[in-house]
């Protein structure tokens, strides 16, 4: 079988007193929008040991880091402000891990919400720990009501090539965001204040967004972004050149823009 294998991260649910008793957590649609772009999603529990994770690495072929709280504010050298609540120390750890293992093997990376700013993060960026304090933004990034909002796309950038447009709709629940840049990085997406929406790596294998694609499965930007993914996976593999190794599901459903 050519389809490639695509390691997703989990979220954690602590119960209340028992964190040792933590459960894992996966919205199914970051498995569906996987295998819908013809990939095989394989969920990698926390691991509290390197060698654990640089197995896990062996045996894929990319790299999506989901969703969740708020990255540690002392990995970019700020103390916690009212309103931030760090991710589980064990995941953030480990998706750290994660994250510069991938790195050094160059295997492609997906960043969503939470994985974009953790991504940001480790390259040497900052966050503002609340958008509507800290950037004095009036638009609202966690409105669950009415999550969703346009974005526009940087011309030239590798996502408008992947969405063959300027601006596209998009379903976002987050109160940080990205602040400034580390090199080789560069916005390539923003909302209509100005907040940073995606970026991308110099070298291709990394890209990430702000908002949740898996929420929108039958968005044609969702299934774009996805399919791109599969493919640069794909292609990752020793012998494979093309986007024929892992065809989309054939039970895909129609594309929404």
């Amino acid at each position: 079988m050519s389809e490639p294998f695509v390691g997703v991260t989990c979220d954690i649910h602590l119960p209340r007193g028992r964190p040792e008793a933590y459960n894992l957590l996966l919205d199914h649609r970051y498995a569906k929008a996987i295998k819908d772009a013809g990939g095989y999603p394989v969920l990698l529990p926390v691991a509290g040991r390197l060698d654990v994770v640089q197995s896990y690495l062996r045996r894929v072929d990319g790299l999506v880091i989901v969703g969740g709280d708020d990255v540690d504010p002392r990995l970019y050298s700020e103390g916690a402000r009212p309103g931030t609540r760090p991710l589980f120390k064990p995941r953030g750890q480990f998706e750290r891990w994660l994250y510069e293992e991938a790195r050094n093997r160059r295997l492609p990376v997906f960043g969503i919400c939470y994985g974009m700013q953790l991504i940001a993060v480790l390259e040497g960026c900052a966050l503002y720990q609340d958008i509507r304090r800290d950037a004095r933004s009036t638009l609202n990034h966690h409105d669950r009501k009415s999550p969703m909002h346009r974005v526009s796309v940087e011309p030239n950038s590798r996502l408008a090539h992947i969405m063959g447009r300027r601006s596209i709709t998009v379903e976002s629940e987050h109160h940080q965001a990205v602040k400034t840049l580390g090199p080789g990085f560069r916005a390539v997406s923003r909302a209509a204040d100005g907040i940073i929406e995606a970026i991308e790596c110099d070298d291709e294998s990394i890209l990430a967004v702000q908002w949740h694609p898996e929420r929108t499965l039958r968005s044609a930007a969702t299934r774009r972004l996805f399919s791109w993914f599969v493919d640069l996976c794909c292609r990752h593999r020793p012998g494979e050149s093309s986007r024929t190794c892992c065809p989309p599901s054939p039970t895909s459903p129609p594309a929404r823009r």
